[in-house]
């Protein structure tokens, strides 16, 4: 494994200014991941990237996409991240060893390591070659692996220089990337999960603990007596809670109980990615 530091900044023109307004006009969103694919092709002639934000014990997903988006192994890179894979990865240990410098590090993989023969199969089986770049932002660390499929020649030495020379603009837009897409709310999530939808009510407002609780479960759109077998309470009960909450809400229908708590849930759940995104910093 051949480890480089690399020390040049990105130096104007060093890319073709159109690829580039693109991918800066897709940071936050989700077309963020096929923009950033077709940017590394045309720089150093990959296939293939998974991005992620590096905790000290924790690896995050921030984008990963294919040239061909609909090609993109998602259950690779979940697996790498859900099962823990990464742990074992020897080119992710030398990341997380070398992201603490001042700048960005480019690891050029070597797959005849020892500690790749579980590992290759299971996660990189038609993968040619692998650059792993690492580097520090204002919103942490990130590790962008670098692809090439199996069809294709290895990265030429031009490839890998061209990408160190764009190693810090890569890590910076990564991070405002990660920042911008942490920092908007999941609106699925605000009446799909039930816990989401029980502990922001517990937060944002002085409502008894059983009130909380079946008002969250009328926002998740269980009925009365519904939500009477989920607390194992009667039916006589739940609408009494019902009633009670309603009144110190001064709200009187469901609709309201809507309104109000939509204007709570985004200020709640924003402020926990913010907190969420500092804990990995």
């Amino acid at each position: 494994m051949m480890t480089v530091m690399v020390q040049d900044r990105v130096a104007p023109g060093s890319t073709p200014e159109a690829t580039l307004a693109a991918l800066v006009d897709c940071l936050g969103q989700d077309r963020f991941g096929p923009a950033l694919a077709h940017f590394l092709h045309s720089l150093c002639g990959a296939d293939h990237f998974a991005a992620f934000r590096m905790g000290r014990d924790e690896l995050r997903e921030v984008a990963a996409s294919c040239v061909q988006p609909e090609r993109t192994a998602r259950h690779l890179v979940e697996s790498y991240v859900r099962q823990g894979l990464w742990k074992s990865d020897p080119a992710m240990t030398e990341a997380q060893r070398c992201v603490v410098g001042p700048t960005p590090t480019i690891i050029h993989v070597d797959f005849s390591d020892r500690g790749y023969i579980d590992l290759r199969p299971r996660v990189y089986p038609h993968v040619r070659d692998r650059i792993l770049l690492c580097g520090r932002a204002a919103g942490g660390a990130f590790g962008l692996s670098v692809l090439r499929a199996d069809s294709h020649t290895p990265f030429a030495d031009e490839a890998i220089e061209r990408l160190g020379r764009a190693a810090e603009l890569l890590v910076t837009m990564l991070a405002k990337h990660a920042d911008v897409c942490q920092s908007r709310p999941n609106v699925a999530l605000a009446l799909t999960e039930l816990p989401e939808i029980e502990n922001c009510i517990v937060a944002t407002s002085d409502l008894p603990r059983r009130e909380a609780e079946v008002c969250a479960r009328i926002l998740y759109g269980l009925s009365s007596v519904g939500i009477a077998l989920d607390l194992t309470v009667s039916e006589e009960t739940i609408k009494t809670y019902r009633k009670r909450a309603y009144q110190r809400l001064a709200i009187g229908s469901e609709r309201e109980l809507l309104t109000w708590y939509l204007t709570r849930w985004g200020p709640w759940s924003a402020e926990r990615c913010l907190t969420a995104a500092a804990a990995l910093h």
